[in-house]
């Protein structure tokens, strides 16, 4: 592969309530100054964070949802000029807890520190190889204004935007998820005194120029691990004591929350920690990933989970934080870094069929091998290289999910790249820092006219053939113009092994 420009690009910050920039024409009124156009913090705090102490227990508490609903309404037309926005998942979520009032109140409370924790005012996007650190306090903070719906749209932030504006809405009719989540964040605040000094580190990977993919590198030892269902945080055997995990996300461009139950999304909601990725990360190039690294013992420890994907995500109501916590550890995966890498959205791409009428497989494209090796090699190898410095852990495993078909790839060639990129990445460590790749598969996920799969994938394995071995055949395959029913017999058969026999 060759050398890789990277296009450094001073994006804009974004404003915070508290920057004195961060104006409003004030088309309802609310401030009480002479100033055209009139700073946003003093309307928030004449109409939110005065309020943020316990209120009188003569008000029925639905008349203070309505009131508060009404407030982000009005903040909504005030601040971004969109007036009467629905927000009527927001409402049934509140209506529906015993101790919404008390959510909401910390929800406000955290609000009102931003001035204290970001006195600039100001967030500037991540620069490639930046390593930033924030606490919890800081995080809930920007949380709390995601959820209030105060913040700007950064001008580079083309797809979403970054308030909870598409969790509050029942338009489209998809509004399990977004119930969930919102229960979720509300939840969440509810624990908010808890950990406040917690620290989260964020890196922004890049790669100027990748290695040689051609030196022989032995491949790291891999693990299937085949899952009834599709569940984001499985319970399994996976060792915990000394072991740093890092779980991979299939990303969009722009790290972010939605309403669709993608796998980044219900991350995302599990984890409400790491919402404000999407203030502050610009968009993932070819050679960049973000890395999220919780700086105590046990990593992340999701506040919920869900099963299903997309319209069948439903959270999983078995699942108690607590139990997963202090002396009740259980075997379900927890991570310590969170490693997100841009997927490449191969199901809007159209893919030309072969001279004998088959479909070529997207994946197998002119460069999108190449693009999928360098995203994963850029991350894996900041992780390793960031985990190598410190003492500790010298065990590393990566899990990577199933795969849920969003991106029109075949699975089986994003893993052969992972495991491929993976073991480049580890070829720089010590002896004795061990990594193994943890693959979780939903069974049946696999195309079933490829019966041999599994059988193919151990060959590769058994025969001591090399990540570069693989690389090259992944290379001629993808030349061969591969159809998505033989490409495990191409790869076997382009390293020279013989196709195992399979009753």
């Amino acid at each position: 592969m060759t050398a890789v420009n990277v296009e450094v690009i001073e994006l804009e910050q974004l404003l915070l309530p508290n920057h004195p920039s961060f104006t409003t024409e004030d088309p309802l009124g609310f401030s009480d100054t002479d100033e055209y156009p009139a700073p946003v913090y003093p309307i928030l705090e004449a109409l939110l964070f005065r309020k943020s102490e316990p209120t009188s227990q003569t008000i029925p508490p639905e008349s203070l949802i309505n009131e508060f609903v009404s407030i982000i309404s009005d903040l909504s037309y005030t601040l971004h000029n969109r007036p009467d926005p629905n927000l009527n998942i927001l409402k049934y979520c509140i209506a529906g807890k015993l101790d919404a009032m008390a959510c909401v109140q910390s929800i406000i409370r955290s609000a009102s520190k931003l001035p204290s924790l970001f006195p600039s005012g100001s967030l500037h996007p991540l620069k490639p190889r930046e390593t930033r650190t924030y606490t919890k306090a800081h995080l809930l903070s920007i949380l709390s204004h995601q959820f209030l719906l105060t913040l700007h749209f950064p001008k580079w932030n083309d797809w979403g935007g970054v308030n909870l504006t598409s969790w509050y809405s029942d338009a489209d009719g998809n509004n399990e998820p977004k119930k969930s989540y919102t229960n979720i964040t509300l939840d969440c605040f509810k624990q908010s005194p808890l950990n406040q000094s917690q620290e989260f580190i964020f890196n922004l990977f890049c790669n100027r120029s990748p290695p040689s993919f051609t030196s022989q590198t032995a491949l790291i030892p891999l693990t299937i691990l085949e899952l009834p269902n599709e569940e984001d945080f499985p319970a399994t055997t996976l060792p915990q004591n000394n072991f740093h995990t890092t779980y991979i996300i299939s990303s969009h461009r722009l790290i972010g929350h939605g309403p669709s139950a993608t796998q980044e999304e219900r991350i995302l909601a599990s984890i409400p920690e790491l919402l404000p990725v999407s203030t502050f990360t610009p968009p993932l190039k070819e050679n960049t990933a973000l890395a999220v690294t919780a700086s105590v013992e046990n990593g992340f420890i999701p506040t919920a989970i869900f099963m299903g994907h997309g319209r069948t995500a439903r959270k999983d109501n078995s699942y108690n934080r607590e139990d997963y916590e202090g002396e009740n550890r259980e075997n379900r995966i927890r991570a310590n870094t969170f490693l997100f890498l841009n997927a490449t959205e191969l199901d809007t791409v159209e893919t030309p069929g072969s001279k004998d009428g088959t479909r070529v497989l997207p994946d197998f494209l002119p460069g999108v091998l190449q693009k999928d090796m360098l995203k994963a090699y850029t991350g894996f190898s900041g992780v390793f290289n960031c985990q190598a410095r410190k003492e500790g852990k010298s065990q590393r495993i990566i899990a990577t999910p199933w795969g849920s078909g969003a991106f029109g790839g075949d699975v089986r060639v994003k893993l052969l790249i992972l495991l491929a990129a993976a073991s480049f990445a580890a070829a720089r460590l010590q002896e004795e820092q061990k990594v193994e790749l943890v693959f979780l598969v939903k069974q049946f996920a696999i195309d079933a006219k490829e019966i041999w799969w599994k059988e193919m994938l151990k060959k590769i394995q058994d025969s001591g053939v090399g990540a570069d071995d693989v690389w090259r055949a992944l290379l001629y395959v993808g030349e061969q113009n591969a159809s998505n029913i033989n490409v495990f017999e191409g790869i076997v058969d382009a390293l020279g092994l013989e196709r195992p026999h399979v009753i």
